[in-house]
């Protein structure tokens, strides 16, 4: 193999990790295992290449300008440590508490590992050639495919011979090591911070069409539907606890169907299908919720990832605009 066929591959392989580790935010059930496989193929084959690479790169630190080098050092350390901090999280290495966990610091330098990778890659520019597309090279990716699924298929039976059975979801996360209230991290999605809410004066505005409803908190009160679920936070960590409150259907017209759009106190929304699913939880365990994991009133929303979780809800609005009517992750 050569450098050219490195740097072919490399311009592919990051993107598309990339963009599997986006799909897996924003998937909390169904065939999440099968992108989290790809994710997974798709990083060991970045190191498999890395022999070859590490030629191209001390190649080019000789030739290359100074502003050259440092983007090329740039994408090599992001390369690394979005490698390094990905393996940590798969043994298990959450740092749940943190600031920011293993899994958020390798996604922040996945991210730029990326688009430093096309920024380089323009400056850069590799002419295709019909030679790219011969049985050789085909043989070539072949060789490497296969070298990245052994690696991971090794990965994968090393972490189920090192962790606790069923203690890692299809997601890639990690059950806390204590399944206690005051264990679950209290996290926030960006740059959403805890707001300062009156428990008697809060009220829930709940519309649909042009009727509206504003419910205390003793309202609510009149009713505990309970929801068994689990909390996949894109933190890497994962919980299951006993929610209870009021199903959001029960503030809605008996045949209400199609969408609802729920709003924070912070101003962050997420739509969802109208389900019995839904619940407005009030408390967890047994137990009123924390400033912090959404109180007064919090949505949880089984099979979907936690930033779907909308903490201190204060509007609900019934429509029947198509629920992936909306950024697939939120910007706030």
């Amino acid at each position: 193999m050569n450098g050219r066929f490195a740097n072919l591959v490399l311009l592919a392989l990051v993107p598309l990790a990339a963009a599997s580790g986006f799909v897996m935010f924003l998937l909390g059930s169904g065939p999440v295992w099968a992108i989290a496989a790809l994710h997974g193929v798709v990083g060991l084959a970045v190191v498999v290449l890395v022999p070859w690479k590490s030629v191209v790169v001390r190649r080019g630190l000789r030739r290359a300008r100074r502003s050259g080098r440092a983007t090329s050092l740039l994408l090599t350390v992001a390369v690394v440590l979005a490698l390094l901090t990905g393996m940590a999280h798969r043994v298990g290495i959450l740092l749940a508490d943190s600031r920011m966990t293993t899994l958020q610091a390798h996604v922040g330098t996945g991210v730029g590992a990326a688009a430093l990778t096309l920024w380089h890659a323009r400056r850069r520019r590799i002419n295709p050639r019909r030679t790219d597309l011969s049985r050789r090279w085909l043989l070539r990716c072949a060789v490497v495919a296969s070298a990245a699924g052994l690696l991971e298929v090794s990965a994968r039976v090393a972490s189920a011979l090192t962790t606790s059975p069923g203690a890692r979801r299809s997601t890639g996360s990690f059950q806390l090591a204590s399944s206690s209230v005051a264990a679950v991290p209290e996290t926030s999605w960006l740059f959403d911070r805890v707001p300062a809410v009156d428990p008697d004066t809060w009220r829930l505005t709940v519309a649909t069409g042009d009727d509206s409803r504003d419910w205390s908190l003793q309202d609510l009160a009149d009713w505990d539907d309970r929801q068994v679920a689990v909390l996949d936070c894109t933190g890497g960590w994962w919980t299951r606890h006993e929610w209870s409150g009021v199903r959001l259907a029960r503030l809605l017209p008996p045949t209400a169907t199609g969408t609802v759009e729920v709003t924070s106190a912070t101003g962050y929304a997420r739509r969802l299908p109208l389900t019995d699913q839904l619940l407005l939880a009030t408390r967890i365990d047994g137990t009123e919720l924390s400033a912090g994991h959404g109180a007064p009133v919090r949505l949880v929303v089984p099979g979907r990832r936690g930033y779907h979780w909308v903490k201190w809800v204060v509007r609900v609005q019934h429509d029947s605009e198509p629920w992936w009517v909306q950024v697939p992750l939120p910007l706030q």
